[in-house]
């Protein structure tokens, strides 16, 4: 019986020997699978927070290029308002320059009118040829669709003095 007993006891020892191994096992991969879960969590967080903190960076960059947006649309405003100042100066220049034009124009009209006149009124004045129709005095003048109708003033020393221009070529005129 010794002997049966021994093997008995070893088979026994040995099935206790493994239980305790599985046991320990056991707790080996419970305390791993904890310290796993653990470290997932840890990671977890670590991730949630790397996404708030990318978050908050787009958000401060869209913030800066929004800001930049109002910068620009604010600078283009000004130059638009710029552009709209000087286009109206623009215009007042041109209708000036337009009057200014007009008013050359009607006493380059007016001077030669002048002249013609003071031509006329040289031409009724000298003796009339023999034989030919005697001329109008000029108070027997009728003001005609083309002289005007006020008395012309008596035609100044350069007008007397000067050959009267043709119509062709035209004379140099003084502004005022």
């Amino acid at each position: 019986m010794g002997a049966g007993s021994g093997t008995a006891e070893s088979e026994q020892d040995r099935l206790v020997k493994d239980a305790q191994l599985q046991s320990a096992a056991a707790a080996a991969l419970a305390a791993a699978a904890v310290k796993a879960k653990h470290l997932a969590a840890v990671e977890e967080r670590k991730i949630k927070s790397l996404v708030a903190l990318l978050v908050e960076t787009q958000m401060k960059k869209l913030e800066i290029k929004l800001r930049h947006f109002e910068e620009l649309e604010t600078t283009m405003e000004r130059e638009r308002e710029g552009l709209e100042y000087q286009r109206q100066q623009l215009i007042t220049e041109r209708q000036q320059f337009h009057l200014e034009q007009l008013k050359a124009a009607e006493f380059r009209a007016r001077q030669q009118a002048h002249q013609r006149l003071a031509v006329e009124q040289q031409g009724q004045s000298a003796p009339s040829p023999a034989g030919g129709p005697p001329t109008p005095a000029s108070g027997d003048q009728q003001a005609g669709p083309g002289t005007p109708s006020t008395t012309p003033t008596p035609p100044s020393p350069q007008a007397t003095a000067a050959p009267s221009p043709s119509p062709a070529q035209p004379s140099p005129q003084q502004h005022t």
